[in-house]
């Protein structure tokens, strides 16, 4: 605690102060140049006080609006004969607590900070922060140290607590789970903290401000169409981290710039943040804006909105409520984390008792558009990640092997839909590695049939 609390950090911040004891109140400015629990460096525009003296301190962090107030004695001074100005070293006397625990979660957050910096220069997807292993970033699929040295359960504590609220302190130590959104000067990170072996580990997502369209992320254009559906259920499924959530903020973004309509976001957290164009766009993120996907899924429908996104349909109630958005004139975009489409329409199935089944299979065969699969694989020439899709394209025919739970025969539908855009994993794994952007090792784990690569 020692080495923390007499720990600066470099700021510029404009301080106003007055001596305490004078009559004449008089208040002058200073700035800041560094802060720490214990005090701050202040360089003064004017002649300064003397050694001893005690000033009335106001000033603003970046974190928090409202003014912070407190005393802090001189404890020595130092003549800028250069610019003819004054630097003093101050140490607070007196302060109220949730100002200092401001300020201490301010230190916290500065070696956080230092560490997504590197990340995002590094062109990082994720950060990792684990004790007992260094701060670790993905970079296009591979796990590689930030800096060599371990981190304690310290460190770790220090830096995940610096990202967070009280309130959000409150609520991972209530439920050992915790998914919310950070931003710093770097950007927007999601953040997981979560709890292993009986100590604090979290992972960061890096979310660029800027939303891709569908070519730079060189997605099948045929996900345009989809999005341009008036109505209906759009799946876009894959394991984590394979993008999902940018394929659908791409899809948003489509209907963003060519719709009058409104469109309801659930996450947890938000990731993208929208800027409204054409469309009014709210989001929503649980556990802020709604206690959980349940109960704002149950008045959504009253709400007037014409596009749904659901960060995840993740049980029977939110399966139930997105079909339902959809059968009532709403389209309808969520994920799910299945590796193709059959499995995507079969999850949804078996996620009801078997005595509604077959409801479920009509409401499906009614309401379903389309499904996209995707996973990212490591580019060949090592210059990032290239994503390989199914799509699936709901015709009548499709609808008709839904209603009758023959999924096993929509494969093959796939594999010959291509003038309506369909195509299966396979198909876009050969693609891929035809044009020599996939190296053979790359399409081993996800291709079906790694006779052909051999």
């Amino acid at each position: 605690m020692e080495k923390r609390k007499s720990r600066r950090i470099p700021v510029s911040i404009k301080v106003r102060y007055r001596r305490e004891g004078v009559f004449d109140k008089k208040i002058s400015e200073a700035f800041a140049e560094n802060m720490g629990e214990g005090g701050m460096l202040l360089m003064f525009v004017e002649e300064p006080v003397a050694i001893g003296n005690v000033l009335e301190l106001e000033f603003i962090t970046f974190r928090q609006p409202n003014p912070i107030n407190a005393k802090a004695r001189i404890v020595w001074v130092k003549e800028l004969k250069a610019n003819k100005t004054y630097e003093a070293g101050v140490t607070f006397t007196e302060i109220r607590e949730k100002d200092l625990s401001l300020i201490r979660q301010w230190l916290q957050a500065v070696d956080i900070d230092r560490l997504l910096s590197i990340a995002v220069r590094n062109q990082a997807s994720d950060v990792h922060l684990v004790v007992g292993r260094p701060p670790t970033m993905r970079v296009f699929g591979d796990l590689r140290p930030i800096t060599p040295q371990e981190l304690t359960a310290e460190d770790v504590r220090s830096m995940v607590y610096g990202m967070l609220s009280s309130e959000q302190r409150e609520r991972f130590e209530r439920d050992l789970e915790l998914d919310v959104s950070y931003c710093n000067d770097v950007g927007r990170f999601r953040l997981n903290v979560h709890q292993e072996k009986g100590q604090i580990g979290a992972s960061m997502r890096y979310i660029p401000t800027d939303i891709p369209t569908l070519e730079q992320l060189h997605l099948p254009s045929i996900l345009e169409e989809l999005a341009k559906k008036p109505t209906g259920l759009v799946l876009v499924t894959g394991p984590n981290g394979s993008g999902k959530s940018t394929t659908l903020a791409a899809m948003i973004e489509i209907i963003n710039n060519t719709r009058k309509c409104v469109v309801m976001s659930l996450e947890e957290p938000i990731e993208y943040l929208f800027r409204p164009k054409k469309s009014i766009i709210e989001q929503r993120e649980i556990g802020i804006d709604a206690h959980s996907f349940q109960s704002a899924l149950k008045y959504i429908v009253r709400q007037d909105i014409d596009v749904l996104f659901i960060g995840e349909i993740r049980d029977l109630n939110s399966i139930s409520v997105a079909l339902s958005a959809a059968e009532t004139g709403h389209l309808v975009l969520t994920t799910l984390h299945t590796m193709d489409a059959v499995s995507s329409i079969n999850r949804i199935v078996d996620a009801f008792p078997a005595n509604q089944q077959q409801q479920i299979r009509m409401q499906l065969a009614e309401t379903l558009r389309g499904v996209v699969c995707q996973v990212l694989l490591p580019r060949a020439d090592k210059q990032g990640r290239i994503v390989a899709t199914e799509v699936l394209i709901v015709t009548p025919a499709v609808a008709n092997m839904i209603r009758k739970g023959k999924t096993e025969e929509i494969k093959g539908v796939i594999e010959t839909g291509s003038r309506l855009g369909m195509h299966t994993m396979e198909q876009s794994l050969e693609e891929l590695y035809t044009k020599g952007l996939v190296s053979r090792e790359s399409i081993l784990s996800y291709t079906t049939n790694p006779a052909k690569y051999l």
